[in-house]
């Protein structure tokens, strides 16, 4: 197995609500936030980890293809050479395959604008009583802050039989249907948004992005 190819794709995830993406605090304090978004530790700023970007890909095409793995609810993991999933991201839990390293690599998403950090009061209701019960305080990062995309895929000689078909049903082969998965996953994204609460409204996006780009090798020169 030999790899034949890089290609890289640049974007913006641009928030439309309010998004979460959970983080943690060294110290608990009284009347302080319940739930805070995760930050980078060297600036203090928001941002959307690698994983989280994998995993909601991952998840909208497992469930828009039917790929489901052996338990409810676990990644694909079958290792079919046929399998948008477990080609491009890897099969789940399944060590004993032949489809070679994973296709795609996920960068953390850096902010890339101003930003506000908000508070936002949550409560249940009681449903015998209607009445507001156990509130807590939920930090999300608000509309219009604007994150760094980049997504890589690595192209290897034995993956020019793969096919997938593109949005109007046409055949796609090699690295071109592979590139569609990924295109196809990033629209799943855009539909159901990304980090927690997006059944309630938080964490809609719009992406901001071109085409994949095949990354040439320069010489690497020491300042």
């Amino acid at each position: 197995m030999k790899k034949v190819n890089h290609y890289i794709l640049k974007g913006e995830i641009e928030l439309l609500s309010g998004m979460r993406i959970g983080g943690s605090e060294d110290v608990l304090q009284i009347g302080g936030t319940d739930l805070t978004c995760i930050k980078d530790p060297s600036n203090g700023k928001p941002y959307i980890p690698g994983s989280s970007i994998k995993g909601r890909i991952r998840s909208g095409l497992e469930k828009r293809l039917g790929r489901d793995g052996k338990k409810l609810g676990e990644p694909c993991g079958c290792s079919r050479a046929d399998c948008p999933i477990c080609l491009i991201f890897g099969p789940h839990m399944n060590a004993a395959h032949n489809l070679g390293p994973t296709r795609i690599i996920f960068r953390d998403a850096h902010m890339l604008s101003e930003f506000v950090i908000e508070n936002k009061t949550e409560t249940g209701n009681n449903r015998l009583t209607g009445a507001a019960q156990s509130p807590r305080t939920v930090e999300r990062v608000a509309t219009g802050a604007k994150f760094a995309l980049e997504i890589a895929m690595q192209e290897f000689d034995i993956d020019g039989q793969f096919e997938y078909k593109d949005s109007e049903g046409g055949k796609l082969k090699g690295i071109d249907a592979m590139l569609e998965v990924v295109d196809h996953g990033l629209w799943e994204m855009e539909q159901m948004g990304i980090g927690a609460g997006t059944g309630k409204g938080y964490g809609q996006i719009k992406i901001h992005c071109g085409d994949f780009k095949k990354s040439e090798r320069t010489r690497m020169r020491s300042a």
